[in-house]
């Protein structure tokens, strides 16, 4: 059985905390203190508290290894890229770490494509088909849809939720960052380019990059199957695993490892 691994609603500014502090060290035990210590007024409680912590860090520190290069990109945007773009990298990472994220936030998507609005009740339903008709992740569905609208996704009203609005950004390459990391999130190996362009789980955002964009972008491999049909996956570089020293001093870099799904979040 899958690990869900959200248990409490998750806000923004938590998220916001750690990334900023990841210019100053990586080293996961220094930065669970430095959170706990900003999470008292929030959270006074000692065990929500450690739980809120560990949802957060494995957003962005205790990260799989082949996802080092995905974090150290994303760190290296930061003094060029306004505050509300940081939901960018916040998204791709978070698809990253939970794919319970991934496939709530698929299950928004397509819903709002059909509809103006969504209950809980729905997204519950519709993630019973891959998740279970269990509490756990019933319960997940709640905690990050609340999350998403203190992220300013979503809105509510009546009992309903509805999409704030479309994020945009000019950053062709924090475009291409989060299309990259939502494929490496994926369960499948590679996808057809326009497909990628308008995957539902990222309903949020609003791209301009092109088929082109794709094409030159390093990190990504485009061959073409039938006639008129340009598959993209995600490059495949085999690297070491770097020690936990300060983001600043670490090379982008990708590893393999074992399958996504046979990952515990946290503990």
């Amino acid at each position: 059985m899958r690990v869900v691994g959200i248990s409490q609603k998750i806000r923004r500014a938590w998220i916001d905390f750690v990334l900023d502090r990841l210019a100053q060290t990586a080293d996961e035990k220094q930065l669970r203190s430095m959170l706990d210590v900003h999470l008292r007024e929030d959270l006074p409680g000692t065990e929500s508290r450690a739980k809120a912590a560990g949802i957060v860090l494995r957003i962005w520190v205790g990260i799989n290894p082949k996802h080092i290069s995905f974090r150290d990109r994303a760190v290296a945007m930061l003094p060029k890229i306004s505050g509300q773009e940081r939901i960018w990298l916040h998204w791709g990472m978070a698809a990253l770490a939970y794919p319970f994220f991934r496939d709530l936030a698929e299950v928004i998507g397509r819903m709002l494509s059909l509809q103006d609005d969504f209950t809980t009740v729905q997204v519950q339903s519709r993630l019973t088909t891959t998740w279970g008709d269990r509490n756990t992740s019933k319960e997940a569905a709640q905690k990050l849809i609340t999350s998403l609208v203190d992220f300013g996704v979503l809105r509510k009203a009546n009992g309903r939720f509805r999409l704030a609005r479309k994020m945009t950004t000019p950053a062709t390459d924090i475009q291409l960052w989060l299309l990259e990391a939502m494929l490496a999130a994926s369960a499948s190996d590679e996808i057809e380019a326009h497909q990628l362009l308008r995957l539902p789980e990222l309903f949020p955002f609003t791209f301009n990059v092109n088929i082109g964009d794709l094409r030159k972008h390093e990190d990504f491999t485009i061959h073409r199957q039938g006639l008129d049909m340009d598959m993209v996956a995600v490059r495949q570089v085999k690297s070491q695993i770097l020690p936990k020293t300060p983001v600043k001093q670490m090379k982008s870099r990708k590893d393999e490892s074992p399958e996504r799904d046979q990952r515990k979040f946290f503990d």
